[in-house]
């Protein structure tokens, strides 16, 4: 009789708190998400606890919770906080249910769990299992927006997945068999991060207002190529550099890749109020690039900083290189080589830029310091430095090898492309494309996406399609899966 009594007691219990739970961004609970984005965990976990205390059936610090784990895997790349913590998972997912159907937020917020635990294991190169939960928060929050079509949190994540999944070359996606159910539409994806980031743009207040906004500057960048807008959308945010390192990370990472060098040395280098207490050793990483690309031997500094305090394993291989690309344009080629043997045995070839550091070790070619020089120069933003450079350098181009002859047409065509004049770049990347159509280099597969990308700009789509085409059809050995997914970003524009 007593089991029977604690039964129902216990259900009636579990009722009402069923009946109790919402989901809030209460001052508190905003306060708390402040907290972590300024990766000030210590501060937020107590803040959790505090929130909790006052208001149990609050469902935010399930979220809250999961954006902690997030950050800390992504950050610190540590494989055992990812299976300590990977339960919580199902956990929070499971207590979400408590919340009513007619709350967006319990669709919402269980979509955005699965979302960021399929971030954490694709850290660590894997993807069946993330690709499966992507597939679930794609279709949850389909229907989620169906139901509730201006629900804008919703529209960010959904206008994320819509252009992510569009932007993945079909042969790639036949490969994943469990991924080809999804529809990706890269145009609807950036219109509803476009409609998320205008209703959060002008709302200070509005919780998902940053996140949305570094999310869409970040797909103009990488996807639709549009490095002015997403710098534009991106110094919008205000976002607040001297107190968040997170935001010191974002806001540089972006000057950086829309060929804003120095304004991301200033940014990196300004004093800094913050009391994080996770460290992000990137920076140092960014900051030995942007050094790198102005030639400063400072570079050598900042990228052995990274390499020596960084735990994990992603970008030590390429941070090897480009150190050693510091030494040999200071005309240290001794050096170079010792840098460069390094590679072999520190760190781990994950992403591609690792991979090609590797395979460029392997090979153990010393590169043309002139046509090194160049494309540094270049990737700073320094074009006019890079063409002298280039120019003066190599006077003869005939002289190079025949890998080296490729490179310098591809270094004159992006040199041109990027100063405004695409009459000249469209001559060097076509010379390119013939010479290296059959060569196993990049070079070729990179010039014809990027004549591709001039030919969309003149509102030419016939010939874009056809380069963009080209791009999918050569299979360089490095950098393939970026280039494919590139190109077939721009088809899906056209």
């Amino acid at each position: 009789m007593k089991t029977l009594v604690s039964l129902i007691l216990l259900t009636l219990c579990l009722s009402l708190k069923a009946q109790n739970a919402h989901f809030s961004w209460s001052a508190e609970a905003k306060n708390c998400m402040r907290l972590i984005q300024n990766l000030e965990i210590k501060k937020a976990e107590t803040s959790i606890k505090q929130i909790k205390e006052a208001d149990p059936n609050n469902m935010v610090c399930h979220l809250l919770e999961n954006y902690i784990d997030l950050f800390t895997i992504l950050i610190k790349e540590s494989p055992e906080y990812l299976e300590e913590n990977y339960p919580n998972k199902s956990k929070r997912i499971e207590a979400l249910e408590a919340l009513p159907d007619s709350n967006p937020y319990k669709a919402f917020t269980q979509a955005e769990i699965k979302i960021h635990w399929a971030m954490a294991r694709m850290r660590f190169e894997e993807y069946f299992a993330p690709a499966l939960d992507i597939n679930r928060a794609f279709k949850q929050l389909r229907r989620l927006q169906e139901k509730f079509p201006y629900f804008y949190p919703a529209q960010k994540t959904l206008g994320t997945l819509y252009v992510a999944v569009g932007s993945i070359p079909s042969q790639y996606r036949s490969l994943l068999g469990f991924i080809s159910a999804l529809e990706g539409d890269v145009n609807y994806g950036f219109e509803l991060l476009e409609q998320a980031y205008k209703h959060g743009i002008d709302r200070n207040t509005y919780v998902y207002r940053e996140e949305t906004g570094i999310i869409y500057a970040y797909l103009l960048l990488y996807i639709k190529k549009d490095k002015e807008e997403a710098w534009k959308v991106t110094s919008k945010l205000n976002l607040r550099t001297s107190e968040s390192i997170l935001a010191k990370f974002l806001k540089a990472n972006v000057a950086l890749r829309t060929f804003r060098t120095q304004e991301a040395i200033n940014i990196l280098q300004a004093p800094y109020t913050g009391k994080a207490d996770t460290e992000i050793h990137f920076l140092d990483f960014m900051l030995g690039e942007a050094y790198l690309y102005q030639l400063d031997p400072k570079a050598i500094t900042y990228f052995e900083k990274y390499i020596q305090q960084f735990e994990g394993k992603n970008y030590v291989k390429e941070a090897l290189q480009k150190q050693a690309w510091a030494y040999l344009v200071n005309e240290d080629k001794q050096a170079y080589q010792a840098n460069m043997l390094r590679i072999l045995n520190e760190g781990e070839a994950y992403s591609a830029t690792d991979k090609s550091a590797e395979v460029q070790a392997k090979l153990g070619k010393t590169p043309n310091i002139h046509l090194l020089k160049a494309r540094l120069l270049c990737d700073g933003g320094y074009f006019s430095k890079a063409k002298s450079t280039l120019l003066k350098g190599i006077s003869d181009p005939n002289q190079l090898q025949d890998l080296e002859q490729l490179e310098f047409h591809y270094r004159q065509g992006r040199i041109a492309h990027l100063s405004g004049s695409h009459t000249e770049a469209k001559k060097q990347y076509q010379k390119t494309i013939d010479l290296g159509k059959n060569n196993k280099a990049y070079f070729a597969c990179r010039s014809a996406l990027e004549m591709g990308h001039i030919f969309e700009e003149e509102k030419n789509k016939p010939k874009a399609s056809e380069y963009f085409t080209l791009c999918l059809d050569l299979e360089p050995d490095e950098y393939k899966f970026s280039l494919h997914l590139s190109a077939k970003a721009g088809l899906k524009r056209l």
